[in-house]
Protein backbone atom coordinates (compact mmCIF):
# COMPACT_ATOMS: atom_id res chain seq x y z
CA UNK A 1 0.00 0.00 0.00
CA UNK A 2 1.45 3.32 -0.98
CA UNK A 3 1.34 6.09 1.66
CA UNK A 4 -2.13 5.31 2.96
CA UNK A 5 -2.82 7.66 5.85
CA UNK A 6 -4.24 5.92 8.89
CA UNK A 7 -7.69 7.35 9.66
CA UNK A 8 -6.83 8.23 13.25
CA UNK A 9 -3.92 10.44 12.16
CA UNK A 10 -5.60 12.80 9.71
CA UNK A 11 -7.37 15.11 12.18
CA UNK A 12 -6.78 18.84 12.40
CA UNK A 13 -5.43 20.27 15.67
CA UNK A 14 -8.85 21.57 16.71
CA UNK A 15 -10.43 18.17 16.05
CA UNK A 16 -7.80 16.55 18.27
CA UNK A 17 -8.70 19.02 21.03
CA UNK A 18 -12.39 18.17 20.72
CA UNK A 19 -11.56 14.47 20.89
CA UNK A 20 -9.36 14.99 23.97
CA UNK A 21 -12.11 16.98 25.67
CA UNK A 22 -14.61 14.23 24.75
CA UNK A 23 -16.88 16.78 23.09
CA UNK A 24 -16.76 15.22 19.64
CA UNK A 25 -16.21 11.62 18.60
CA UNK A 26 -15.08 10.92 15.02
CA UNK A 27 -16.84 8.20 13.03
CA UNK A 28 -15.35 4.79 13.72
CA UNK A 29 -13.04 4.13 10.78
CA UNK A 30 -10.12 1.71 10.88
CA UNK A 31 -7.69 0.47 8.26
CA UNK A 32 -10.11 -2.36 7.59
CA UNK A 33 -12.73 0.16 6.45
CA UNK A 34 -10.22 2.06 4.32
CA UNK A 35 -8.86 -1.06 2.59
CA UNK A 36 -12.36 -2.49 2.12
CA UNK A 37 -13.46 0.62 0.18
CA UNK A 38 -10.36 0.73 -2.03
CA UNK A 39 -10.55 -0.26 -5.69
CA UNK A 40 -9.98 -3.98 -6.10
CA UNK A 41 -7.03 -5.17 -8.20
CA UNK A 42 -7.59 -6.94 -11.51
CA UNK A 43 -7.52 -10.72 -11.00
CA UNK A 44 -4.57 -12.47 -12.68
CA UNK A 45 -5.19 -14.52 -15.82
CA UNK A 46 -6.09 -18.15 -15.28
CA UNK A 47 -3.15 -20.46 -15.78
CA UNK A 48 -2.87 -24.20 -15.71
CA UNK A 49 -3.40 -27.22 -17.89
CA UNK A 50 -7.05 -26.53 -18.67
CA UNK A 51 -7.38 -22.84 -17.81
CA UNK A 52 -10.65 -22.24 -16.02
CA UNK A 53 -12.43 -25.25 -17.58
CA UNK A 54 -12.94 -28.30 -15.40
CA UNK A 55 -12.29 -31.33 -17.58
CA UNK A 56 -13.13 -34.56 -15.79
CA UNK A 57 -14.90 -36.62 -18.48
CA UNK A 58 -11.76 -37.26 -20.55
CA UNK A 59 -9.53 -38.34 -17.66
CA UNK A 60 -9.43 -42.06 -16.89
CA UNK A 61 -10.67 -42.94 -13.46
CA UNK A 62 -8.16 -44.13 -10.90
CA UNK A 63 -10.55 -46.82 -9.72
CA UNK A 64 -12.45 -48.48 -12.59
CA UNK A 65 -16.21 -48.61 -12.27
CA UNK A 66 -18.70 -51.18 -13.59
CA UNK A 67 -20.11 -48.89 -16.28
CA UNK A 68 -16.73 -47.81 -17.67
CA UNK A 69 -16.58 -50.68 -20.20
CA UNK A 70 -19.94 -49.69 -21.68
CA UNK A 71 -18.98 -46.05 -22.29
Amino acid sequence: MEDTVRPEQDFAWWQKLLIKAKIWQPPHLTMHHVVRDMERPVPPPVTGAYGNKVVTATRPRLVPQRDDAQR
